[in-house]
């Protein structure tokens, strides 16, 4: 299912969406779904760090809310520079899924 939504822009943004779009050879629709999608990971990827780095959640737990596998979240962990908070019961733990 799919729903239209609009919004007002400032002349000079829209020169940019449309700027680019030219550059990526594709429809200003296409563009700014994709960068919507694009923003809203970037926004649940910061939200997901911080609920990890605030030690509510486990690696495990922010690996499964990104949908990406622990390799990944360790990476991206090192990325942005955090705490590796990993502990020995959480390896067993991840480690049981493997099997």
């Amino acid at each position: 299912m799919t729903a239209t939504i609009t919004t007002r822009v400032e002349e000079k943004l829209l020169e940019e969406i449309d700027n680019l779009s030219k550059e990526k050879q594709m429809d200003r629709a296409t563009l700014l779904r994709n960068l919507i999608v694009e923003g809203l990971t970037i926004e649940k990827e910061k939200k997901v760090l911080s609920m990890y780095k605030d030690r509510k959640i486990s690696m495990a737990k922010a690996a499964e809310m990104l949908d990406i596998d622990l390799w990944q979240m360790i990476d991206l962990i090192k990325k942005e520079k955090l705490y590796l908070d990993y502990s020995e019961e959480e390896l067993k733990e991840d480690l049981k899924g493997l099997a």
